[in-house]
Parts: structure tokens; C-alpha cells; sequence
């Protein structure tokens, strides 16, 4: 059936229907040429029931997301009085980030947000009721089981407990199972606290978040929903320099938004699809097409045209140090006359004529000599004037973010006051600085405040490179200079811990390059995941969120049977080709520090004795040679500290 007509920007349907005209609408839908293949729940927080008022508020929810430059939201609002319809369902929405999908990946999801704020209670009433309805039938129509289907905005993004903290996955597949079957559902459980943050902890990491992306995108702040911010947060580029945007290249249109470390791109309306400028150029300038377009577009939003030609922008773009925060300048010191231009990451300068010696200013923040230390303050002095602010030495903002080379400032230092506590901040390119007040020298870091609660850190500290080290050296190895990077859609082959403590790392050999095994993984009807992959490289990837049992281990059988999946986490590794018979010095090292660096994160976490390590092998009895070289002995002293 030809689907209703939209109205306004976004376009929104803006339409009510009971249950029964859902059923007979989604029944009869046309998708299109590509049918959706997921559904991420989420909660709308603000507005609840109590200030819901139907079609007044859809079309409040509608000038907000045009206010944020959004041209497109989620598909469906569930509230007391009915099911609402939005974004129309045969085109791609925006409410997941990178779960929201893509043309170019061949799949989307559905967004769905029910009315309220489920972190302390459960939804129930008519807003349960109708979203039950919107899940089951959906999954009636796509023929794909509750347990495929339904995800969680959650797991597309640790800053959020959306759909709420007391929202599981196993009561909501249970609840809408037990619709399709027309059977009781069962009863419901008390509310589960089933992670981190708290509430309190989440809303100031979020206007923290807010007050670091407003500055430099004409108020479009931080929408967790965007697939850019949330790649941003993944991959530790810093804060937005500019507003999201669009360039138009060979036919072709894309959305474009510059950040301290790298700008992001997707071909519209491929909003999950984000890719790097960095990627795209490889290391070099391209004369013409879309890297040099996204090139010149990320430094015109700083404010200076891109010149080739220049050992600044030459030495910027192969450090990527974002886009310039003012134009090219010269200052005197002691009588030498120095040119020099600020990055969001960092300021450049030479010695006059010496044009090919760059600098970073980074490289003499601890100075002690007088002379340095009189560059420096000055350099310091012009970044924040081009900033826009003014550099205090004695501020102990100003002291810790020369200290920690944050980047430049992105605005004057300011206060904010949430639950009735009154904070100083000033964001930064790669972190927001904040304190309470009036406790001035106590200051902390947003990326700080989100690391304690396993959230992606927003930039500060720049991996250090893995360097790699011959298996004699191991013991005891350096760790360190490793991320995580989540995968995206994320594997499904998982059920809930039960209450069951971690207190077991299984390691599985896999052949294979990791782009197959995550594709396997990630499969809708993939049985088998594990919870982490780290490659030769020592890529690291979160395949299922560690709050979740991932099918990897099966059951353990002796007096009694018990089920390995509830207490372990599983960490897959890549096999090189031919392995072990091709066995090379060097072919698993940065793997091996990898595998240190996460099993010290999962010992924080679970305090795991140093017998908690067990091969796959060990217990399946099979793959005897798959994990041969790895050192056992010095993966166990990981989780001796």
C-alpha cells in the first residue's frame, strides 16, 4: 500500500493508529527495493507520559531534530494514545548512530521510541502495550524472530541506558514471543541495574559531551543518534570543528563534519556508512575528486583556505591534526621572528626562513629553560587569541591543558549548573576541562569521567604505536596504546549472564582475516560469536557487549551441567594463514600485547585469578596445534597486578 504523505522537515507522517489499523498498515507495507532487518528500542526520556500531547508534541519533536539539522528521525513514537508514525519506514532513519544502517552495507533498522523513562521502572500500560504490538508485527511481517530483530539503542552506544536501565533483552523477546504466540507473557522482573553509569553520572557525561560538540557547529551540539558522533567517540577523534554539512561531488551527494583528528563522510543517505578523510587520502594530496574537495571544505571550516604547497598543511594533514583554528601567522620572541599556524590538535611553528623545520608547540609544553618557556607561553598566547579566548598561565585549566596537550580551547571558560550543582568547564578540541565550584584547582577531564565508566575516550592521549617486539622479548612485554573498536551491527548470538559472575577468558583459534570472521559472526543466524576478536595487528573488536552471555563456550558437563557462556568471556584470535606450520617470529606479537593490554581491562573489571585463562582446545578437545606459540605464561602475569 502506498504509504501516508509527510509534512514538515524532517518529514514526519505525523499520524496515529490503534493496533488494529498497525496490524492491517505494516501488513500490507511496501519497503522498497531493501526491507529493514533490525529494530533498535529506544526511550524518549524527555517528553514522558505525563507531558505527552500527541500530535502537538510530534511536531515539538519535529522542530527539535530540524533544529539540530537532522533530515530524518525515527520512524515510530509509541505513547498512551497510539502508535505514531514518523520517518516513513521504507527510507532510512536517524535514531542509532551507526545501527541505523546503510544502502551501501544492504541493511537498516527500524527506530522505535517509547514514550517515557524506563532507567528505574519498566514501561507498562497502553505504551507497553502498543509497542509490543510494533515489535511483533513487524516481526510477522520481515519474518524475523523477536531474539534477530530487536536490539537496543544501547548497544549501539555505551554514553546511553536507552531504552532505559531496566529494560532487558531477554523480558522484552519474552514479551513480544509471547504476542506472536498469542500466549500469558511472563511475569515481569524487578528492575535490573545490569551496568554503568548511574543516572546522575550519565547526564553530566552528556552535557559535558553537549557543551564540548556546541561550540563549533551553529548549535547542533551532540546527538548520540549520529552515526558521526558516535564513530567520533569510538575512534577518539576529539570534538567537532565545524557543523555537520553537505558537498556535492561528481553527482554524488555527501555529508561531511570535521573533528579535531580527522573528518567524517558518507555518501547520502548512507548515514551508517562513515568513513575517514584520512583513509580516503592514504597519506597524500590529491589534486582533485572528493578527498581534495573534503580537504579544502575541512580547512575553509577553520576559517584558512588549504594550500598544498605549505609545509604547515603538508605536516598537518600526514599528523592529522585537524582543521586550522585561524590563519598563518608570524610572531617575534628574543628577537627571532617565527611563523607559525594553530590545528585544533596542536600549533605548528618554524624559525623564519627556516620553512621546512615544523614544529609542534606539544613538543616544548614541559620546558624549563627560560627561553623555550618564553616561546612557548607565547605561541600558547596567539593559539587562544586565534581561539578566540585568552591564554591565563596561571589558570589551572590552561596549566592541565598544556600539560595534557588537549588542543586548542573552543571557547572561554564558563559555568553550568545541573542538579543544583554549579561546575566551572572550558572544552577543548580533544577533552572538556571541568571542576566543581568553587574548588578551583580540582580539576577533572570528561574523558576521565567516561574511561571509569567504559566509555569511549574522546581523544586525549594519543596511542602510543604498537612497536613490535620478538617472542623472546615478551616478558615481560609493554602494554598499552590499544583501543576498542565496536563492531558495527554488533554479533546477536548472545543471551543474559543469568547473574552470573565473570570469572573465566576462553581463547578460540581462527583462521581466517578478520573481516570474514566478523561477518560470520555478525550473521543473523550465526550461533556462535565470541565476545571479542583481536587481529595480527592487534586490532581489537567488541563483537557482544560484556554484560551479555555470548554463545561461545556451550555447556560444561561432570556432576553437574553448567553453562560456560553465563561465566566467561570469550576472545577470538586470528590465525595467520598456514599456521602453525608457517610459524614466523613476529607473526602474533602486537596480538599478544594486545591480548595483555585487554586482559588487565578484564581483571579491573572481574578481579579473574591467573587460571581464569583456558584455551577452547582445553575443553572441545580439537584445534590441539591452532593456538601453538601462544606464550600462556605471560598472558597469566597480565592478570597478576
Amino acid at each position: 500500500m502506498p504509504d501516508f504523505p509527510t509534512e514538515g522537515s524532517p518529514p514526519f507522517i505525523n499520524r496515529m493508529l490503534t493496533i488494529a489499523e498497525w496490524r492491517d498498515y505494516v501488513a500490507n507495507y511496501d519497503f522498497g527495493r531493501l526491507a529493514p532487518s533490525r529494530l533498535v528500542l529506544h526511550h524518549t526520556y524527555r517528553p514522558d507520559e505525563t507531558t505527552w500531547r500527541g500530535l502537538t508534541t510530534m511536531r515539538g519533536i519535529q522542530k527539535f531534530y530540524a533544529g539540530k539539522g537532522w533530515t530524518a528521525g525515527p520512524h515510530i513514537f509509541t505513547g498512551p494514545d497510539g502508535i505514531w508514525l514518523a520517518t516513513p519506514m521504507s527510507q532510512i532513519g536517524i535514531h542509532a548512530g551507526t545501527g541505523n544502517g546503510s544502502l551501501a552495507q544492504g541493511w537498516y533498522s527500524i527506530g522505535l521510541e517509547m514514550v517515557g523513562y524506563f532507567d528505574r521502572v519498566l514501561p507498562s500500560g497502553k505504551v507497553w502495550e502498543h509497542s509490543v504490538a510494533v515489535m511483533g508485527e513487524l516481526s510477522r511481517r520481515l519474518k524475523i524472530p523477536p531474539r534477530q530483530l530487536i536490539s537496543f539503542h544501547r548497544d549501539y552506544t555505551n554514553q546511553k541506558s536507552c531504552p532505559g536501565w531496566a529494560v532487558t533483552k531477554e523480558w522484552v523477546w519474552s514479551q513480544v514471543e509471547a504476542y506472536l504466540n498469542n500466549t500469558a507473557p511472563p511475569p515481569a522482573p524487578p528492575p535490573g541495574q545490569i551496568g554503568t553509569p548511574t543516572p546522575d553520572d550519565e547526564l553530566l557525561i552528556e552535557t559535558l559531551l553537549e557543551e564540548g560538540y556546541k561550540h563549533k557547529t551553529n548549535g547542533q551540539g551532540y546527538n548520540a543518534d549520529w552515526a558521526f558522533h558516535q564513530y567520533a567517540l569510538e575512534h577518539k577523534l576529539g570534538m567537532p570543528m565545524g557543523p555537520s554539512a553537505r558537498i556535492t561531488v561528481d553527482g554524488k551527494v555527501y555529508n561531511y563534519q570535521p573533528f579535531a583528528r580527522d573528518t567524517l563522510y558518507c555518501e547520502v543517505p548512507n548515514w551508517g556508512d562513515v568513513k575517514t578523510l584520512s583513509d580516503l587520502l592514504g597519506g597524500s594530496i590529491p589534486p582533485s575528486g572528493l578527498g581534495r574537495a573534503l580537504l579544502e571544505a575541512t580547512y575553509q571550516a577553520g576559517g584558512s583556505p588549504f594550500r598544498p604547497d605549505w609545509a604547515f598543511h603538508q605536516y598537518a594533514v600526514a599528523r592529522k591534526l585537524g582543521p586550522p583554528v585561524g590563519k598563518s601567522a608570524q610572531i617575534t620572541v628574543d628577537g627571532k621572528q617565527y611563523a607559525y599556524q594553530a590545528f585544533a590538535v596542536d600549533t605548528l611553528y618554524n624559525l623564519v626562513p627556516n620553512w621546512k623545520d615544523v614544529r609542534q608547540l606539544s613538543q616544548i609544553g614541559a620546558a624549563t629553560d627560560p627561553a623555550t618557556v618564553r616561546l612557548r607561553d607565547a605561541l600558547l598566547a596567539e593559539t587562544y587569541k586565534q581561539a578566540g579566548t585568552t591564554y591565563r598561565p596561571d589558570w589551572a585549566f590552561h596549566q592541565l591543558a598544556r600539560q595534557l596537550a588537549i588542543g586548542a580551547p573552543l571557547a572561554n571558560s564558563y559555568q553550568i549548573t545541573l542538579e543544583k550543582t554549579t561546575y566551572a568547564l572550558q572544552p577543548f578540541a580533544l577533552d572538556v576541562l571541568y571542576n566543581v565550584v568553587p574548588k578551583w584547582s580540582e580539576v577533572k577531564r570528561l574523558s576521565d569521567l567516561a574511561r571509569q565508566h567504559g566509555m569511549p575516550v574522546l581523544g586525549a592521549a594519543m596511542p602510543a604505536p604498537v612497536v613490535a617486539v620478538r617472542s623472546a622479548e615478551i616478558t615481560p612485554p609493554v602494554d598499552g596504546g590499544f583501543s576498542i573498536i565496536q563492531v558495527t551491527p554488533p554479533a546477536m548470538a548472545f543471551s543474559d549472564r543469568g547473574g552470573e559472575q565473570v570469572s573465566m577468558v576462553v581463547l578460540h583459534a581462527i583462521p581466517g582475516p578478520v573481516a570474514e570472521t566478523i561477518a560470520a559472526m555478525t550473521n543473523f543466524n550465526a550461533r556462535f560469536a565470541t565476545h571479542y576478536l583481536i587481529g595480527l595487528d592487534g586490532s581489537i573488536y567488541r563483537l557482544v557487549d560484556e554484560t551479555k552471555a555470548a554463545w561461545h563456550a556451550g555447556f560444561a558437563t561432570g556432576s553437574t551441567r553448567y553453562n560456560l557462556n553465563r561465566i566467561s568471556v570469550g576472545i577470538a584470535l586470528e590465525r595467520p594463514a598456514g599456521w602453525p606450520a608457517t610459524q614466523a617470529a613476529g607473526d602474533t606479537d602486537a596480538q599478544v600485547r594486545a591480548l595483555r593490554w585487554l586482559l588487565r581491562q578484564l581483571d579491573a573489571r572481574y578481579r579473574l585469578d591467573p587460571d581464569a585463562i583456558v584455551l577452547w582446545s582445553s575443553l572441545a578437545g580439537s584445534d590441539d596445534e591452532a593456538l601453538a606459540g601462544l606464550p600462556l605464561g605471560a598472558l597469566r602475569e597480565a592478570l597478576m597486578g
